[in-house]
């Protein structure tokens, strides 16, 4: 599944996006597309807040703030692709910078064939990376949704339980069949075993606390420790 976000308080501008994008994702693709439509700047500031997963974002950067807030969305995500709504009286130097890594852009006066044209190709090359994913980056999970692909820096932990595993992000929970021992082997050192159900992001770790036999994580999760793996989280400095 393909999550969008649409940033613009034109309801035509943001309507066209709109429609364009799902038609193109119905030629292009099977995978579905989930858009959500920020208006404001309250909207999309509380969007980023949630910290919900987002592959593609466009965004209106003549709106006062959006720009911040653009800056603020791509440090929660890494990967997404961003498309920016601007204008020829926005200096390209406040937005074509490390800290936003716009890749594609539609210039106002906004015309439909410049954006169809910019959609198409940003879409293709969504679709190119989740064909080939970085596996190096990414976490990647086929279900009914169609392919979902996750940042693994925004993992908290794998658990097992009801016959399946939950990856957990603080944010979303998705689940799906498999082992913790697949993952385990399949993972790597990002993620550190700490009991038979849990698997751990080593950088959520805060703080371990062995006389309670717990590993607490960002988000005010609390995992436990068996006693199998105390000796390992000894040398994380627990007490």
């Amino acid at each position: 599944m393909i999550v969008m976000v649409v940033a613009s308080p034109s309801e035509e501008e943001s309507g066209y996006i709109c429609i364009c994008s799902r038609g193109l994702t119905g030629q292009l693709s099977d995978e579905k597309l989930e858009i959500h439509r920020c208006p404001s700047v309250m909207e999309l500031e509380e969007l980023i807040r949630t910290g919900e997963r987002t592959d593609m974002a466009c965004i209106d950067i003549t709106v006062p703030d959006m720009l911040r807030l653009t800056e603020a969305f791509r440090s929660r995500n890494e990967s997404a692709y961003i498309i920016l709504i601007a204008s020829l009286d926005i200096s390209p130097v406040l937005y074509m910078k490390p800290g936003i890594h716009a890749e594609s852009l539609i210039l106002k006066p906004f015309h439909k064939e410049q954006a169809e044209e910019v959609l198409r190709e940003a879409f293709s090359e969504l679709l190119r990376r989740y064909q080939k994913p970085d596996r190096e980056k990414m976490f990647v999970l086929d279900n009914q949704d169609g392919r979902i692909l996750i940042e693994y820096d925004t993992i908290c932990f794998f658990e097992a339980r009801n016959k399946k595993i939950y990856l957990n992000t603080g944010k979303e929970e998705y689940g799906f069949y498999g082992t913790i021992e697949q993952l385990e082997q399949e993972l790597g050192e990002r993620f550190l075993r700490c009991h038979r159900s849990f698997l751990v992001n080593r950088g959520k770790i805060e703080r371990t606390v062995l006389s309670r036999n717990l590993l607490l994580l960002e988000g005010g999760f609390e995992i436990p420790v068996s006693r199998t793996y105390r000796p390992v989280m000894r040398q994380l400095g627990g007490k």
